[in-house]
């Protein structure tokens, strides 16, 4: 699920699996469906896009990281 802040728009993709590639999927398909992205992701601290969370420097997952820079 996705939340857009300021509108409350969400976008919800329903799967079987939170790998990796389905993680980075529903991001493109909510970027789709939303018709543009957002300038700021916030992620919570899920394994499939945090490796080590921590208030003042988190550890992205490289492949969440390259999605948010596309």
């Amino acid at each position: 699920m996705m939340v857009l802040p300021c509108s409350r728009h969400m976008f919800v993709d329903p799967v079987l699996h939170l790998d990796q590639h389905a993680w980075t999927e529903a991001h493109a398909a909510a970027f789709h469906d939303f018709g543009g992205e957002p300038r700021r992701l916030l992620p919570d601290t899920l394994k499939t896009g945090v490796d080590k969370p921590d208030l003042y420097d988190p550890k992205i997952n490289t492949m969440y990281v390259e999605l948010a820079s596309h």
